[in-house]
């Protein structure tokens, strides 16, 4: 929960809007599409092509947690708030050319795969998929956990998604087609799942590794070096979306003020052709998680 009381202390920044200030563009190179955020109650709008931001949707007296990716034009997003007077984790679909926002279920950490219709989420003591694409519902049990573990799931491809339970347990696949569960003992040993997004172009995991040296790298899920981000040090920074089109990376980066000791993120652009790096906005806070869209 740190990332969001930082978030209350940055709240008249982050949406006084419009903050790019201290943008370094890049002269070589123009970017684009929209990256979707969430800072406290409200769910903000990126503009990849000059960093401005716009506010939404605010979800009231609740926050948001996290988003993904749900369909072409909504989102899911994980919100937790008050429901009849008890403080509730549930799934939101927000529709983009609507902005119409509607409660799916209670759970956390919601994500979506596209084939077959299926919606992941966490009940606080099991991660669970809804199958929809058969015709029917059909819920899975994925795995059973201890109350309220933080459960890190990253998506694959359209059927299969990565999942772990707290810091230090193992990474499992798991494939909604064929119902495979796999044990990733090597890539287990190297990676953390929070923080990490599966790279199409690489077919690989961009994840940090689990040693002192938290640099980002790229894995195949049997566990072998692909390369790593040519990033001195990493700690700071967090990959945030993966902009598939455009074969770059948006990062933030976590810095203290000078002044007042501070917690404040910049965002980054890694263009993974060149390895070149530029910083797009030198103060905007993204949450945990974002989704990227093209347009």
């Amino acid at each position: 929960m740190r990332l969001f009381s930082v978030n209350f202390r940055l709240m008249s920044l982050v949406f006084g809007l419009l903050l790019f200030a201290g943008c370094e563009p890049d002269e070589t190179r123009e970017y684009w599409g929209n990256l979707y955020f969430a800072a406290g109650s409200y769910l903000g709008q990126l503009d990849l092509r000059d960093g401005s931001v716009s506010v939404l949707a605010n979800v009231g007296d609740a926050y948001i947690h996290e988003l993904d990716a749900f369909g072409e034009n909504q989102l899911l997003l994980t919100v937790f708030g008050p429901v009849n007077r008890k403080d509730t984790f549930r799934l939101m679909q927000y529709k983009l050319d609507t902005n119409g926002l509607v409660t799916l279920i209670n759970g956390r950490h919601g994500r979506y795969l596209p084939v077959p219709e299926a919606l992941i989420f966490d009940d606080g003591a099991h991660l669970r998929v809804r199958v929809y694409g058969s015709g029917r519902m059909e819920e899975l049990t994925i795995t059973q956990h201890r109350f309220g573990s933080r459960v890190h799931v990253v998506q694959v491809s359209e059927t299969q998604f990565l999942y772990g339970v707290g810091r230090d347990s193992a990474i499992h696949s798991f494939d909604v087609d064929t119902r495979e569960s796999l044990v990733l003992t090597e890539l287990s040993k190297v990676c953390q799942l929070d923080g990490a997004l599966w790279i199409d172009a690489r077919d690989a995991l961009l994840c940090k590794l689990e040693d002192a040296s938290q640099s980002y790298s790229f894995f195949a899920l049997d566990g072998s070096a692909r390369g790593s981000l040519s990033i001195p040090d990493a700690g700071p920074y967090r990959a945030m979306a993966y902009l598939a089109d455009q074969d770059a990376l948006v990062l933030t980066e976590a810095w203290n003020t000078v002044v007042s000791d501070s917690v404040r993120y910049a965002i980054w652009i890694y263009d993974l052709a060149s390895d070149r790096m530029v910083r797009l906005v030198e103060d905007q806070y993204l949450g945990p998680s974002a989704v990227y869209r093209p347009q």
